[in-house]
């Protein structure tokens, strides 16, 4: 049994996922139109300077034999002739007679012969790289080939049906226009190419599939895919302002995955007060702040004291977020710096019922604020003061801080952001977290697309980790980064979930009829 459920991971690792590989094209287009420039240069470089043109003037024999007048016998002679004649023509004999007479010490063109199939027609053709040169050379050579053509062909007569002019334009015209156009999408299908590999070769999670089979954690929730503006003057107007849950244009979908996630946050609180709640990445940009920010946004539409902290220190990003504007003394900064009371940094939020303690400057010696006793006081008077507490901490591949956070949080999520960070990063902190003083409930995969551009569309099917019930009897031994070890926390972390289902549907049902009511105030 478990071989063959062995062999099924490895065959699902082995899919293309094409979606992801198109995606990653489309982000990396730059380089492919770069590509496609350096393609233009390299044909304009090799049209002005590799390109050789060749001029090539030629004339026609009639073929006969002496003293026949059958048309065969032409024909035959004609045949037997075309080889020998072609000999004849570059030997070396006669080539040398031709440079004597041009007075040169290479020969700078060919001579080749054709026979025109079934008649006595012969065509003699003299290419080079100039026309002078190419009409000399047929010259010569028609002055001289007699006198070695004498002794080995003496009962054949040619006749010129057609004489030999001077070549106006090559022979072997290209067209740079032509030519750029090819080379540039050599050059863009070749990095196509390459790009497509790489995206494939990439050890990042690329679908939801690949969350349970890659990583040493399980999926908490699937946020995807929400369009940030939809209209152009919303994108003009808007451009700074977060994805939010209390933004009426935020799709059903959206607003309801994180209702999902606030549901199963009260149910893993229990009746424990003051829960304090730590949302970390592995990188930057993978939408952490957002989806700390929609959290406690979440919560604080069931519950009446909820704070929001931003965590991190040294690159904010809440106070943009929520669009909010901050005094000097009014800074989380300055009162870890001792330069504010703790009434004033707590701001109350009328708008979203919200705590915030937020902050716009930028410290460099984040990690010494974060992991001293005025932060631990703040975390215990925060703790004191409301029901839940939402932490919004640094990437823990930056800077020590969201391993300093984790030490105070009661529960830590990680986001995922589809296709970024790679497996070994993300498991390395999912160890780190596991190592802390809070519980890892799993990872939010974060902004997933199912198809090139957008998400999942319907409601239906939606799966969250720990919801749906985890698949058993696989065995993840021996499997990417010492996951027999790993495995046995995940299938605890599996079984806690599982003690009270009931419990967590009588939850889900009592959210489900909120939404149905409206109760929480967003227009849906």
């Amino acid at each position: 049994m478990a071989d063959s459920s062995r062999e099924a991971l490895q065959s699902d690792e082995l899919q293309l996922d094409l979606y992801s590989i198109i995606r990653a094209l489309l982000k990396d287009w730059w380089m492919i139109l770069t590509a496609g420039i350096v393609g233009v240069f390299c044909a304009y470089i090799v049209a002005g300077t590799a390109y050789v043109p060749a001029y090539t003037t030629s004339m026609t024999f009639i073929v006969s034999s002496k003293g026949s007048t059958s048309s065969a016998s032409n024909l035959t002679a004609t045949t037997e002739m075309a080889d020998t004649f072609s000999l004849v023509l570059n030997s070396r004999l006669l080539k040398k007679k031709v440079q004597q007479e041009l007075g040169l010490s290479y020969l700078p063109g060919t001579i080749e012969t054709n026979v025109v199939t079934g008649t006595n027609l012969m065509t003699l053709k003299v290419s080079a790289a100039s026309p002078e040169h190419s009409f000399k050379i047929m010259k010569s050579v028609l002055e001289n080939y007699s006198e070695i053509t004498d002794y080995v062909l003496s009962n054949v007569v040619l006749d010129v049906l057609e004489a030999p002019t001077v070549p106006k334009a090559p022979s072997n015209p290209i067209s740079a226009r032509e030519m750029m156009k090819k080379y540039a999408m050599i050059a863009m299908a070749a990095m196509a190419a390459l790009l497509a590999v790489i995206s494939y070769l990439k050890d990042d999670v690329k679908n939801e599939k690949e969350v349970e089979r890659k990583l040493d954690t399980a999926l908490f929730a699937t946020v995807y895919h929400e369009v940030k503006n939809k209209t152009l003057k919303s994108k003009l107007r808007r451009a700074k302002k977060g994805l939010l849950v209390s933004d009426p244009t935020c799709s059903f979908l959206f607003v309801e995955t994180y209702k999902k996630i606030r549901t199963k946050l009260m149910y893993k609180a229990g009746d424990q007060k003051g829960q304090v709640i730590l949302v970390t990445s592995v990188l930057e940009n993978e939408g952490k702040s957002t989806v700390a920010a929609n959290i406690a946004l979440t919560l604080a539409q069931k519950s009446d004291r909820v704070a929001f902290i931003d965590g991190d220190l040294r690159r904010p990003a809440a106070y943009k977020i929520l669009q909010r504007e901050l005094e000097a003394d009014q800074e989380i900064g300055a009162f870890l710096n001792e330069k504010s009371d703790f009434d004033q940094v707590m701001q109350w939020d009328e708008e979203n019922h919200l705590y915030l303690l937020t902050g716009s400057r930028k410290y460099s010696n984040s990690t010494e604020l974060v992991s001293g006793e005025r932060m631990q006081e703040l975390i215990e008077a925060v703790r004191a003061e409301a029901d839940y507490v939402v932490i919004d901490s640094p990437p823990t591949s930056l800077m020590a801080d969201a391993e300093v956070l984790a030490e105070y949080a009661d529960v830590s999520l990680l986001v995922v952001h589809q296709g970024m960070a790679r497996t070994r990063e993300i498991n390395d902190t999912i160890d780190i977290l596991e190592n802390g003083g809070s519980e890892l409930l799993g990872c939010i995969y974060n902004d997933v697309k199912t198809g090139v551009f957008k998400g999942k569309k319907s409601w239906g099917d939606y799966n969250y980790g720990g919801y749906r019930k985890y698949k058993r009897g696989y065995s993840y031994g021996g499997y990417g980064y010492g996951r027999s070890e790993k495995s046995d926390k995940k299938k605890e972390r599996t079984a806690i979930t599982e003690e009270k289902p009931q419990e967590e549907m009588e939850i889900m049902e009592m959210d489900l009829q909120d939404q149905v009511t409206g109760s929480d105030g967003i227009e849906e």
